[in-house]
């Protein structure tokens, strides 16, 4: 029996029975067909009818020898450990019961140490093959119903920073923030918070090292079938303001909007703005709580060889708040430059633009509280990076099967109450017959509505 030392010795009074407690019960280990996840029937038959083995396996993830494990065969574990909340690969255990094996039918299931082989032993061209499993997985989910509704599709590329622990991670370094991290950059939809790409990034990584490139990732994404039914608006924070970003978004016929940094030649357009008698401000759009009292207005403004909008907002200065030597009046100025057409005014392009901090940083958020991308499991650069792409298909599956089958009070809950209410369920797993049985407990309170997702997925198209 495990024993402790006492540290300390303390005068408080010990009593025989407390006044309240709980059940006195006998523990015995006697069941091997409970299961903690029954949510893997619903996250499988998803996964089955997108079919992210065979796509895996068509894209030569990893070579295989004799009787060894694809790469399909590992990376839908992979996915399936980050769905049910782990963070390491050892949490694959969390399949490993007997009855999660029998809903995960013919599936294979490696154990941790080849999964981390797997990991461990990626290069680049797994990484871009694994980016070309999850654009693919991405296709087929749009097809099945789960694509933004046709008219404007923003993607929002943004950096996020990670912390690193353990001696010797590739792509560890020191960031601005003076902590050892690894800095990705991360693109999502705008309107719905599906992830279209990740690009891992050492620590010390300027914000806005590769965006251009990274940009192009992104659109490619996009399935070549939905193109047609979308406006491209690209909408990124100050680190986009560069002439080859602008360049980037021009060539793909898309609308951009970009934080401006607040040079020498934007602050004299901005105060020109500010002081000019003949300026129009328009309220802001949606402009309550710290931005309520916001102004809106716009003037021209020359960059990249272009002749651009530069739209401002004005905020006012909270009682009490330091200024700043570039406020004017009691005003705070923020900005951003735009392509868009003038039949779209300046309030409602200000309001667009600050939606950046909605799907987009709830994604980014989502990722590393909830899908395992806070944690980088190997050494290898490029495996950590593999692990990230498999965070951003299991946030998108989960996303998916939210759209697709659950009720709509669930359409945007995070991945933690997605997994209390659907995933990480106990039930029985018995056979009856031919007929394997998922047996939920009487007291489960969203079984109506488990067994109504189940069905939904049943009808969905099912890909080879």
């Amino acid at each position: 029996m495990k024993t402790t030392a006492p540290l300390l010795k303390i005068e408080d009074r010990v009593v025989a029975r407390p006044l309240r407690r709980v059940a006195r019960v006998a523990v015995e280990v006697s069941e091997d067909n409970v299961t903690g996840c029954a949510g893997s029937a619903l996250v499988g038959e998803l996964l089955d009818r997108l079919g992210v083995v065979e796509v895996a396996d068509r894209h030569h993830l990893r070579p295989i020898g004799p009787g060894g494990y694809s790469g399909g065969e590992c990376y839908r574990p992979i996915v399936e450990l980050q769905l049910a909340g782990g963070d390491f690969l050892s949490d694959v255990s969390l399949l490993f019961d007997e009855a999660t094996r029998r809903l995960r039918g013919s599936h294979a299931l490696p154990s941790h140490t080849t999964l981390f082989r797997f990991l461990a032993g990626a290069d680049l061209g797994r990484v871009m093959r694994a980016q070309a499993v999850n654009r693919e997985m991405l296709r087929r989910a749009w097809a099945m119903g789960a694509a933004p509704a046709p008219g404007r599709l923003t993607i929002d590329p943004d950096a996020t920073y990670i912390d690193t622990y353990g001696k010797h991670k590739e792509g560890s370094r020191f960031s601005y923030k003076g902590e050892v991290q690894m800095s990705p950059l991360v693109g999502v939809v705008g309107e719905t918070g599906d992830v279209l790409a990740i690009r891992a990034r050492g620590g010390n990584a300027s914000p806005r090292a590769k965006l251009a490139s990274f940009i192009d990732e992104c659109v490619a994404a996009i399935p070549t079938q939905a193109r047609p039914l979308y406006e491209l608006w690209i909408r990124i924070d100050s680190a986009g303001f560069s002439n080859k970003v602008v360049e980037t978004c021009v060539a793909h016929k898309a609308i951009f909007t970009i934080t401006v940094e607040q040079n020498a030649s934007v602050r004299e357009a901005i105060c020109a703005l500010a002081v000019a008698p003949e300026t129009s401000w328009t309220p802001a759009q949606d402009a309550d709580g710290e931005l309520s009292g916001s102004e809106v207005a716009e003037t021209a403004y020359a960059f990249s060889g272009r002749d651009l909008r530069l739209v401002v907002r004005r905020q006012r200065k909270a009682a009490g708040e330091q200024l700043s030597f570039d406020d004017l009046g009691g005003w705070r100025f923020f900005a951003c430059i735009t392509n868009a057409p003038a039949s779209i005014e300046a309030a409602q392009i200000d309001h667009h633009h600050r939606l950046r901090g909605g799907a987009a940083e709830e994604a980014i958020r989502q990722l590393k509280s909830d899908f395992a991308m806070n944690h980088a499991p190997v050494r290898n650069f490029f495996g950590n990076w593999l692990w990230r792409l498999a965070s951003a298909l299991s946030h998108n599956v989960a996303r998916w099967l939210r759209v697709l089958a659950l009720p709509e009070a669930f359409a945007t809950c995070r991945g933690k109450r997605l997994r209390t209410s659907f995933l990480n369920v106990a039930a029985k797993v018995v056979r009856r017959g031919r007929r394997l049985l998922l047996r939920l407990p009487t007291a489960y309170r969203h079984a109506e509505a488990f067994i109504a997702a189940l069905e939904r997925l049943r009808t969905l198209p099912r890909y080879a």
